[in-house]
């Protein structure tokens, strides 16, 4: 019986492309037919979702046969074509341009897909050019180039913190967290930081709940490892060790790496019990420090600031004063403190000096 992988994305041939055999006796085969012979129809169908077979149909025995025409089983495989939410870079972009796209363009050349697929192309050339331009997307929202730069520390935060729920949606806790710590690093005061916060809380959460499952499987497999070192001869074991051992270090290699790029987290290797240790005792306490992290009223130092900033643009500088010192009475780390404080000195200093010189009129009069 043949077994083998499955066919390149573009076949240019004049096999039969069908979805599903259904047979008489109710048995459906999904796959594609791919010889239609005197003999019955061969078809490469699938055992799992992952391996598949070919089989030899009499077709005597077909109730029916779904065809679906070749160009259609191609588009389906593109994928996606609509833009995620966020684009911070062009990783989703360049496959589809550079190969995906252009594959089925030189595949099919008369598909009815054809006119959909090269607005899609110009249209995702088009967002590419703007990202490297310096434009990011950021759940659903553009942002310019040049607003970002106008306020980098708080749109810098903001693409971070984009990218720890990028990476918290892909199911990779790990990676989530590197990305907070590498934020409450650089930016700790940013109006997203508390939104990061509850998030790498919950990430850790996610963690804890690997690293149980991977502590129960590699209980199961390292019995299974120290039995077959117990029979092994001298040889094999050496290697088994030496395996084990490789493992180790590459575990610790991970760690070390994970130190010197400014965090702490690394990968959970399913085969080293060190490295599951480690990894819960820095959850552990990582988790314990960030929930009383969370205490502090952060959100309402932010709406008092937003309120400081409101009442100095509107004059009433005083009041201002008043809502900027709550604001850093709630939340000492919070930025914007600083920028207000800053904004409010040339405020009142301007006022200052409005009140020391005479004005235009009253000089005139003298």
């Amino acid at each position: 019986m043949k077994r083998y992988l499955i066919p390149a994305f573009c076949l240019v041939s004049s096999f039969v492309m069908a979805d599903s055999i259904t047979l008489k006796s109710g048995e459906q085969l999904k796959g594609d037919v791919i010889n239609d012979g005197p003999d019955g129809i061969l078809i490469d169908y699938y055992v799992t979702p992952t391996i598949r077979d070919q089989r030899l149909v009499v077709r005597d025995d077909i109730a029916k046969i779904s065809v679906i025409p070749p160009d259609d089983k191609a588009y389906g495989e593109l994928g996606s074509l609509a833009s995620p939410a966020t684009l911070l870079d062009t990783s989703f972009h360049d496959s589809l341009i550079e190969k995906k796209i252009p594959d089925f363009l030189s595949c099919y050349p008369y598909s009815k897909h054809l006119s959909e697929l090269r607005a899609r192309l110009a249209s995702l050339a088009a967002e590419r050019s703007r990202i490297r331009e310096g434009d990011r997307k950021v759940e659903g929202t553009w942002y310019t180039h040049a607003e970002l730069e106008a306020d980098p520390y708080q749109t810098t935060a903001m693409l971070q913190s984009a990218s720890i729920k990028e990476r918290a949606l892909a199911g990779d806790p790990v990676a989530a967290l590197q990305q907070y710590e590498l934020l409450e690093k650089n930016f700790p005061g940013s109006r997203v930081f508390p939104d990061a916060l509850d998030a790498a809380v919950d990430q850790i959460d996610r963690l804890k709940e690997r690293l149980a499952k991977a502590r129960a499987d590699f209980d199961v497999m390292d019995k299974k490892r120290q039995a077959a070192l117990a029979l092994a001869r001298a040889d094999q074991a050496k290697e088994l060790k030496d395996a084990i051992d490789r493992e180790a270090a590459t575990s610790k290699g991970a760690m070390l790496k994970a130190q010197a790029d400014g965090t702490r987290f690394f990968p959970v290797f399913p085969g080293n019990k060190e490295s599951f240790d480690a990894l819960q005792a820095l959850a552990d306490t990582e988790r314990q420090r960030l929930v009383t992290l969370q205490k502090t009223p952060m959100r309402e130092g932010l709406k008092a600031s937003a309120e400081a900033s409101r009442l100095a643009d509107a004059g009433s500088l005083k009041e201002a004063q008043d809502q900027l010192a709550a604001a850093q009475k709630l939340w000492p780390a919070n930025h914007d403190v600083v920028v207000i404080t800053s904004q409010l000195d040339q405020k009142n200093k301007a006022a200052a000096l409005q009140k020391t010189t005479p004005s235009a009129t009253s000089q005139s009069s003298k």
